[in-house]
């Protein structure tokens, strides 16, 4: 992991949906080709978000929703749908 903190999360308004983006540094992807260092810190940050959710007593699911579009320089990656 690179801790450059990639992520972004938009919650829909009047809903318990989160939707996360990446916002990609780019020199890690010119530094290092094998491995992609910024999804890792992206599943690190979705794994705290499931944790923290669970503490507060909400239920939800990762879900793929394909009305997401990239955004500026965000990559749409995947949303919470609690």
């Amino acid at each position: 992991a690179s801790n450059q903190q990639p992520w972004r999360i938009l919650k829909k308004e009047g809903s318990n949906i989160f939707h996360f983006y990446l916002r990609r540094t780019k020199i890690y992807a010119k530094a290092i080709k094998r491995i992609d260092l910024q999804k890792v810190d992206m599943g690190i940050a979705m794994c705290h978000f499931e944790l923290a959710a669970r503490e507060l007593g909400l239920s939800g699911s990762w879900q793929q929703q394909g009305n997401q579009t990239n955004r500026e320089d965000k990559e749409y990656i995947i949303s919470w749908t609690g």
